[in-house]
């Protein structure tokens, strides 16, 4: 919870505010000691997952490998090196070993970014139904908190004082973001939050009147913190996201169809408060931005595609994208704003990844397939507790919110969203009272050599009887 939690405040500054993800990994890190030298710490979790150490080992090879030195024969050789070759050798130094990423430096960065996110879903793998279920509290209960901060950032009197970050979009709510697309996706991810923890409650056959009038606040809440961002892509992932809200509760919905005329009236009462919202000027400046007339995501695509014509097809390595997009800038795309992002995280990623990095996407995503159709056939069997298929639904869209988004924009590269991303991975895989074991792997390795040792005792045991029954038979 302490890690989610500050993920989701701390993680949202990007690379124009790197002190408060310092401030992130510290607390990643304070929180991780005692998870692995205490076994006080680690009593009611389970093993970690082997998918989730396959996961995070396939994530984060590809940044290791890209950083590992290459002799001269090697790296010379290597597509969009020509400039660099020229440099070291005027510098006197032909012979230097180098790595394939173009920015070893922020290749490194991007590595120390991707390792949190991995042990929070190595450590989420481990959880028990009821302890993700706080999880999704915590979630739901930080987005609420976001929206209460970027209420007052919109104020005539707050305005964007009141935000962590120093770079940040501007007349938006952004909450604990810096981005106002990325604040999108995180109330969208709380919203389902909130929405898992509460479905489970209404599966058991009663009205439970005060939990779907919680349900139809949030719904609006956080929707219309989501309209108040300005993220045009976030506004329309509101559609996934009232779809997925609406497979949690069906099951309780099915039950409570003779209730119909209440439900009709709640949504009428519903589509009465989105009417007065659109009334607002506020509103009206927010869906003026739906008439793209100052949309550059073209441009930048242009760019980017000169970019991979020259590093394909081993990728000029993670993290890298900003020189690169910066020195292949046309001379009619230049503006007051510097090209920082593609604005398409699947187009960058085969920038910066190539080839290899296509393989481990596509693995990547050949994986959480197959978790989320296990998790899902799971969920739905007789004897399952009712929180999981909740938990599952709640992943399977968290996943896919920050993978839409992603076509025009780069969620998972903030750290906050990105860690709400890997524990969603992590909620996918079997909770811990579902698999045999229960603590650290050490304590894991140290129960099962106890095991050994005790079933060799129990064969040694079984010899000497097996000897005195013999000798016995012999006498007789």
């Amino acid at each position: 919870m302490a890690m989610v939690g500050a993920s989701m405040v701390l993680g949202g500054g990007g690379i124009y505010n790197p002190q408060t993800e310092i401030m992130l990994e510290l607390v990643v890190v304070a929180c991780m000691i005692p998870l692995c030298i205490s076994s006080s710490f680690n009593r009611g979790l389970g093993p970690i997952s082997p998918m989730a150490w396959l996961l995070a080992g396939i994530v984060l090879w590809l940044p290791l490998a890209q950083l590992i030195p290459l002799p001269p024969a090697l790296w010379q050789a290597l597509p969009g090196r020509d400039i660099e070759v020229k440099s070291i050798a005027l510098a006197g130094n032909p012979d230097r070993w180098m790595p394939l990423s173009m920015a070893p430096a922020r290749t490194f960065t991007a590595l120390l970014s991707m390792i949190f996110p991995a042990l929070l879903m190595l450590q989420v793998s481990r959880l028990p139904i009821r302890s993700r279920r706080w999880l999704c509290a915590t979630i739901a209960a930080v987005g609420a908190l976001s929206i209460v901060l970027g209420m007052l950032q919109i104020s005539r009197t707050g305005g964007s004082t009141w935000s962590l970050y120093s770079y940040v979009s501007t007349n938006s709510l952004i909450g604990f973001q810096a981005n106002r697309n990325h604040e999108a996706d995180l109330l969208h991810i709380a919203l389902l939050a909130f929405c898992a923890l509460i479905a489970p409650r209404l599966m058991d056959g009663r009205r439970h009147l005060a939990s779907w009038f919680a349900v139809a606040g949030a719904i609006v809440i956080f929707l219309t913190g989501v309209l108040m961002t300005g993220s045009r892509t976030g506004i329309a992932l509101s559609a996934l996201t009232l779809a997925l809200i609406l497979a949690l509760v069906w099951p309780a919905l099915r039950k409570n169809l003779p209730s119909a005329p209440r439900l009709l009236a709640g949504s009428l009462a519903l589509a009465a408060v989105a009417f007065g919202l659109l009334q607002l000027n506020s509103v009206h400046r927010v869906m003026l931005r739906f008439w793209f007339t100052d949309d550059a995501r073209s441009d930048l695509w242009i760019d980017a595609a000169n970019v991979l014509h020259q590093v394909w097809p081993l990728g000029a390595g993670i993290g890298t994208i900003a020189p690169l997009l910066a020195a292949a800038e046309r001379l009619d795309a230049l503006g007051p704003t510097f090209p920082n992002r593609v604005h398409n995280d699947w187009f960058e990623w085969m920038i910066e990844a190539g080839v290899p990095g296509i393989a481990v996407l596509v693995l990547v995503l050949l994986i959480l397939a197959i978790l989320a159709y296990r998790a899902f056939r799971l969920s739905a069997a007789p004897d399952s507790a009712p929180a999981r298929r909740s938990q599952t639904i709640f992943a399977i869209g968290a996943l896919l919110i920050v993978a839409l988004h992603s076509i025009v924009d780069y969620p998972l590269r903030s750290m906050a969203l990105a860690m709400l991303a890997s524990m969603a991975a992590g909620f996918l895989m079997m909770p811990a009272r579902s698999r045999p074991g229960g603590g650290s792997m050490m304590l894991w390795i140290k129960t099962e050599c106890g095991n050994i040792a005790s079933c060799a005792g129990n064969f040694d045991r079984l010899s000497d009887a097996r000897g005195t029954i013999l000798r016995e038979r012999k006498s007789q």
